[in-house]
Formats: structure tokens, sequence, C-alpha cells
């Protein structure tokens, strides 16, 4: 048997014991014509059943409680609502976000050149570039490519536009360079002794005046000679900074 709060088989009491009594009145007289009531009469002799056994209910504590007609609308209505899903919410496709933006979008991180090189009080400038078979400084230095490869030499100034002297130590921090060449060439610096490597520059810059510097890169002889298009990687520490030349 399935036990039911006391509350509810009160209630249940109460409303069997008031039927019962309505239909006594309906029913009795022995096949003589059934008493014709009104609604309001109906309803007087519901509550005055509901009274007497009420009365002597000692579980009941609320007595007759009767609810409005708008109570009882908004009573049935809130049992018998039934939440709906939105169907507006989107779901996350595959490989990408509710907004269908792809997981793995690039984005832009380029940053300023000064900032990827990063010389506190040097203004590093872009200033040209070319491919060469062999790279002289100056008169007293040579170097040369692999064979069947060409240099590409990518020209740095280092400017001090302060007021006091600037050291620079780049072999220190050491720094690696790498070059895209219009999205199909790419290529490591080569680290060499040239006092104007810009990877392992040592020197102090003296306010107001700067010093120039080049990176190499080997490329493959046949590379297009078209330099529209450079990017360059600084990597220092696991930290990767890309900038557009």
């Amino acid at each position: 048997m399935r036990n039911e709060p006391i509350g509810t088989l009160c209630n249940r009491k109460i409303k069997t014991t008031a039927c019962v009594l309505l239909a006594a009145l309906f029913l009795g007289g022995c096949g003589e014509q059934p008493i014709e009531l009104t609604e309001q009469e109906e309803q007087t002799i519901v509550d005055y059943a509901a009274h007497v056994v009420s009365k002597y209910n000692i579980k009941q504590q609320d007595g007759i409680v009767r609810l409005s007609k708008s109570e009882e609308t908004t009573e049935t209505t809130d049992t018998e609502a039934v939440e709906q899903p939105d169907s507006t919410e989107q779901m996350p496709s595959e490989g990408g976000d509710a907004t269908g933006t792809p997981e793995n979008a690039a984005s832009d991180n380029s940053v300023s050149l000064n900032d990827a090189v990063a010389i506190p009080g040097i203004d590093v400038q872009y200033t040209g570039a070319e491919f060469a078979s062999v790279y002289q400084q100056d008169s007293s230095y040579i170097v040369e490519p692999t064979a069947g490869n060409k240099y590409l030499v990518l020209h740095f100034h280092l400017n001090n536009a302060g007021t006091e002297a600037v050291d620079c130590d780049m072999l220190s921090r050491k720094v690696s360079f790498r070059m895209t060449l219009n999205d199909s060439v790419e290529a490591v610096a080569q680290v060499s002794i040239l006092l104007n490597d810009l990877g392992t520059y040592q020197g102090t810059i003296e306010a107001g005046s700067g010093t120039d510097t080049v990176l190499l890169f080997e490329v493959p002889e046949g590379t297009p000679e078209d330099l529209s298009k450079i990017s360059l990687e600084v990597v220092e520490n696991t930290v990767h900074k890309t900038c557009n030349l």
C-alpha cells in the first residue's frame, strides 16, 4: 500500500464525506422526485458537510480554506506548465565556437620592429634588403653561403635619439631571428662573427648617434628576387614576436 501524507488523506476524507451527504440528500425519499437545488444551495450543503468533518478532525488545523477562481486558475497553470528549451540557443559546431569562428583561426599578432627587437633607448629602423652571392664587411671580412644558396641581407639602423649613451648586448640575450619571404621562403638568420651582425651585436651607441647592422639569411639560389613582402620573427626566451618589414 502506498503511504500518503496525513494532510492529503484528511482532505480526501472531507471531500468523500461531503459527497456522501450530498448524495444522500439527492437520493433520499425512496423513489420520490429529487429535490432540485440551486447552485448556491448545493455549495451551502457542501460547506456545511466539510465544516462538520473538519470540526472533529484533530489533524486539520486550517479549517476550510476556499480558493478564489483566479488562484485556482494560477495553480492549474503552474502545475501544467512545462519548460520548453530555448530554440534560439546556438550550439557550438565541430572545430569552432557558438559564433561559427573556426577553432584554429589565425590572428594577426604582428608588432612593431622596435617592440620585436626591444633594445631600451634605441630606435631600430629597417633600411632595406638585397640578395648577394657573398657578404663583405668593409674590406676585412667576407662570408659566403653554402653551395647552391645565396644570401638575403636585411639592413637595420640602430639610432640613439636620447641624451645618454646606450649599451647594447644582443649576444648575451641569445635572440634568434627567422625570416619569411613572400609567405613561401623561410630561413633562420646565420650566426656570424661580423661586428655588425644584429644578432650578436655588442657595443655602446653614443647619444645622438647610431650604427648600421645586418642579418644574413641563406636561401636557395633559385629564389625569385621579389622583396615586396618580408616578415621577421624574433624569438627570445620562448617568446615569439613577429613584425612586417
